[in-house]
């Protein structure tokens, strides 16, 4: 018996430490990825090299995501005449109902770029083990500020962070 406990804490181990290695972490290069986007057209992380990107995983059915990605929206359009982005990662299996969620926009700024992980190839590879979590990149790619969760403070924050990023 305790061979076989040993074991199973032996695995545990590994499985934790090998999927966090995957995982995106402060002060290090995001990894890259490529998705489809609302439209179809692939979009990659690399083609954004020089801005200031906000990637957000978020779902239709996540609570907190309806009231989080309305802010990101706002956020992003103050955001339309600089280096910044948001990947706005959805996470549902199905495409339609991003769109239903988009709809329900006022309006989609041009700096809010929705993708779909239908198939959560992505989401695994950033660890985002929250719905909804974000993280904001500098212009080199690296993982400067991670966000699990949301509550009515962030905005404020993402913004402070972006705004010191971009100035960088």
């Amino acid at each position: 018996m305790k061979k076989v406990l040993m074991a199973t804490a032996v695995i545990l181990a590994l499985a934790v430490g090998f999927s966090e290695s995957w995982a995106a972490r402060l002060n290090e290069k995001a990894p890259a990825f490529a998705l489809p986007g609302i439209d179809d057209r692939p979009v990659s992380l690399a083609d954004f090299k020089g801005n200031v990107v906000f990637i957000n995983f978020w779902a239709s059915w996540c609570g907190p995501c309806k009231q989080e990605l309305p802010e990101i929206n706002k956020l992003m359009e103050k955001y339309k005449d600089t280096n910044a982005v948001c990947l706005a990662i959805n996470i549902d299996k199905k495409k339609a109902h991003a769109i239903d969620f988009l709809a329900k926009l006022p309006k989609v700024s041009r700096k809010l770029l929705p993708l779909l992980d239908t198939d959560s190839k992505v989401i695994p590879v950033y660890g985002a083990a929250a719905m909804p979590t974000s993280f904001i990149l500098d212009k080199e790619g690296v993982v400067r500020y991670i966000h699990y969760g949301f509550n009515e403070h962030d905005p404020a924050k993402w913004a402070d962070e972006i705004n010191t990023l971009l100035k960088k």
